[in-house]
This record gives structure tokens, sequence and C-alpha cells, in this order.
């Protein structure tokens, strides 16, 4: 009877499937260091953190696509869930949606890791 009783009070409770039905658009809580853009967007290629001169600069990409509507939807959903001002870099065929920026690869690795635990995937590209 206990058990009727959890099941019963368990299935009065929404889930998430049951508001993408209702219309409603599906926002995952992300940790609150996905946000910080003081740190995350560290821009100064004269030194890194230890005084070491940086070694390029570097973005993380998140897709490539081949229409320019759907890289500006894609561009606001990947802005909304990663906090990161995303640019549509256009490069012969593709749309190219990129964001972030740091001095050095080990930092925007470790971002591209830290974001691939919230299933947002991303890889490191050198720009200058």
């Amino acid at each position: 009877m206990l058990f009727l009783c959890a099941i019963c009070a368990w299935a009065n409770q929404p889930t998430d499937l049951d508001s993408l039905f209702r219309g409603r658009e599906y926002k995952p809580q992300l940790n609150s260091s996905l946000r910080d853009t003081t740190k995350m967007n560290d821009v100064s290629t004269k030194s890194g953190k230890n005084g070491k001169s940086s070694d390029g600069y570097y973005m993380l990409q998140f897709e490539a696509v081949g229409d320019f509507d759907a890289a500006q939807r894609r561009r606001a959903q990947i802005a909304a869930s990663t906090g990161f001002a995303i640019q549509v870099v256009f490069d012969t065929p593709f749309y190219k949606l990129r964001g972030g920026g740091w001095t050095s690869k080990k930092a925007a690795e470790d971002k591209a890791r830290e974001l691939s635990a919230y299933n947002i995937n991303a890889f490191v590209v050198k720009i200058r």
C-alpha cells in the first residue's frame, strides 16, 4: 500500500518531457562557472597567467551549418545554453558557430571538456 502511494505521488509530478509537450522549451540548469565571463574570455595576447607569452588565440567551435537561417537559430540556442557570445563565421560552404576566447590551448580545451559534461559539444580552433 505504501509503495502504491509513493508511485502515485511521483506520477503526479510534472517532468521535463511534460513541459516539452506543453510547448515550453527545456532549459537545463548550468553551472555558474559557465556564465562567468571574466574568467572564460581572457582576450589579452601579451602575456598569460604566469607571465609567459601566449601561444595564440583560441576559440571553441560548436557547429558548422550549411544554411544561414539555421545558423542564426543555432547561434541563439548555443548562446542561451552556454552564456557565450557566439560568432557566425562564413567559411565556404559552411557557417561556423564559434565562441569564447583564450590565449592558451589548455584553457580552451579545459572549457570544452567542462561543456561536454552538459552535452554541449565543441572543439578548439586556433584563430591566430
